[in-house]
C-alpha cells in the first residue's frame, strides 16, 4: 500500500510527511520547498496480539511494537505541490501527477489557518473549500486528458482503459465509476467534457480516494476556520482531520532523543530526559494541544484512511502455534498488512510461494481451529498456515 501526500505548495506537506516518517525532508516556508518526491516509511497501529494472548512480549521484525501497540509499515511519498493548471504542466503539475501513479490513498494536507494560497503565497482568510475543490477537479482534469488521448476520436472504452492501465485503472472500473454518478458509457466514453469530468472524479472515488488534513491548528485562527469547514465536508461526503504536523514531528523527534515516552498518534506522553526550560515550556503546550484535540491528529489520519478507506486489516502468520513463534522462536515477527477479505491460503502466497503450493490447511491459533483454504481473514488473526512435505 502506497499513501500520496498531496495539496498546494506551502500548507505543510513536507512536515506532515517528516512527522509521519521522521524522514528529514525538506521543510522551509515558501511554495515548491518540494521538488523531488520524498518516499518513506510510515506506519499505522495495530494491538499487539501479545497481550490478549497474555505474553510477556513479542520480537517483531517486520514491523515495531511500542507499550502493546504494533506498528506496522506502510509505504508514504510526499509529491511536489499542485498549483491550478498543474494539468497542463503549470508549476511541477506534470512531475506531480506521474509521481501519484502508484498511490492508493490520497491525503490532502490544507492550511487550517488560511494563511496561505493556492500558490502558496501568504494570504489572509483563504477559502478552504476553494483548496479541496481545485485539487479534485485538477487531478480529474489529468485523468480526462490521459483518457481522451488514448480513446482517441471514436472514444472508445477499451481503449481509454488501456491508456490508464499505468493507474492500475481497468475498464471493470471505469464502469463501476459510470454506474457511481449515472453514466452509460456502454457505447464508450462521454462526447462532453463536463460527462468526462464527472466520470473521472468517480473514478478518483474509487482509485484514489482523499482524507483531508487541516494542518496547522496550533495556529491562531485554526481552530475557527476547521469547524466550519468540517461542517461543508460533512453535508460534502467528505472526510476532514484536524491536525498539527508541527507538534506531532517535535514529539516524535523529542521521543527519538529520549526525552519523552511517546507512541506515535499518542494523546499522552510522559517526560522521563531531562528537557531544558524552553523544551519544558514547548512540552506543556504541546501537551494542552494533545488533551484538546486527542492526539496531533498526524496518525489518527493514516490509520483512518488504511483502514476505513483501503480496507486492511492486520494479520500475524507464525510458525509454532504453540509458542506463537516462527521456528527460531521468534514471537510473533510479522505483521501483514492485507485486505479485508483476504483469505487464509492467499496468506500463504504472500508468506512463500512455495508455503501456498504445498499448502494443505492452516490453523487459527486464537481460536484453536483448523480452517481451510477460503477461510476468511479476520482483524488481529494469528495464523498457522499447514502445508504438506
Amino acid at each position: 500500500m502506497l499513501i500520496g501526500v498531496v495539496g498546494a505548495p506551502n500548507k505543510g506537506k513536507s512536515t506532515f510527511f517528516s512527522a509521519a516518517t521522521l524522514v528529514d525532508a525538506q521543510i522551509a516556508n515558501y511554495p515548491f520547498t518540494t521538488i523531488t518526491a520524498n518516499r518513506g516509511v510510515t506506519y499505522v497501529r495495530s494491538p499487539c496480539p501479545h497481550v490478549a494472548l497474555g505474553l510477556k512480549g513479542c520480537n517483531p521484525k517486520n514491523s515495531k511494537c511500542a507499550n502493546g501497540v504494533r506498528l506496522v509499515p506502510v509505504g508514504i511519498v510526499d509529491v511536489a505541490g499542485l498549483v491550478p493548471g498543474a494539468h497542463e504542466g503549470r508549476g511541477l503539475g506534470n512531475k506531480f501527477l506521474d509521481d501519484l501513479r502508484q498511490a492508493d490513498a490520497l491525503i490532502q494536507v490544507i492550511d487550517a489557518s488560511g494563511m496561505t494560497d493556492l500558490q502558496g503565497n501568504p494570504a489572509q482568510g483563504a477559502d478552504l473549500w476553494e483548496e479541496v475543490r481545485f485539487l479534485e477537479e485538477e487531478i480529474a482534469l489529468w485523468l480526462v486528458g490521459i483518457m481522451e488521448r488514448g480513446a482517441g476520436r471514436a472514444g472508445g472504452l477499451r481503449e481509454a482503459a488501456a491508456s490508464l492501465s499505468g493507474l492500475k485503472i481497468s475498464e471493470e472500473l471505469l464502469r463501476a465509476a459510470a454506474g457511481d454518478c449515472g453514466l452509460e458509457i456502454s457505447d464508450g466514453l462521454p462526447k462532453n467534457m463536463d460527462g468526462l469530468c464527472l466520470l473521472a472524479k468517480a473514478v478518483l472515488r474509487r482509485r484514489m480516494p482523499i482524507v483531508v488534513a487541516c494542518n496547522k491548528m496550533d495556529v491562531e485562527g485554526a481552530e475557527k476556520n476547521f469547524a466550519a469547514f468540517a461542517q461543508k465536508a460533512q453535508q460534502e461526503g467528505k472526510k476532514a482531520f484536524a491536525c498539527s504536523a508541527a507538534v506531532e514531528l517535535a514529539l516524535r523527534k523529542a521521543a527519538e532523543k529520549g526525552i519523552i515516552d511517546y507512541v506515535p498518534g499518542g494523546k499522552e506522553f510522559k517526560i522521563v530526559g531531562a528537557p531544558s526550560q524552553p523544551q519544558q515550556e514547548a512540552l506543556e503546550r504541546m501537551a494542552a494541544f494533545l488533551k484538546k484535540h486527542g492526539g496531533s491528529g498526524v496518525q489518527q489520519i493514516i490509520d483512518w484512511i488504511v483502514y476505513h478507506k483501503l480496507r486492511a486489516i492486520v494479520v500475524y502468520p507464525v510458525e509454532d502455534e504453540h509458542r506463537f513463534s516462527n521456528h527460531k522462536g521468534e514471537v510473533l515477527p510479522d505483521a501483514f498488512l492485507v485486505r479485508q477479505g483476504t483469505t487464509a491460503k492467499q496468506l500463504a502466497f504472500m508468506v512463500h510461494s512455495e508455503l501456498a503450493q504445498k499448502f494443505i490447511g492452516a490453523i487459527d491459533v486464537k481460536r484453536h481451529i483448523r480452517v481451510g483454504a477460503d477461510h476468511v481473514l479476520e482483524d488481529g488473526d494469528v495464523i498457522k498456515v499447514l502445508a504438506s512435505h
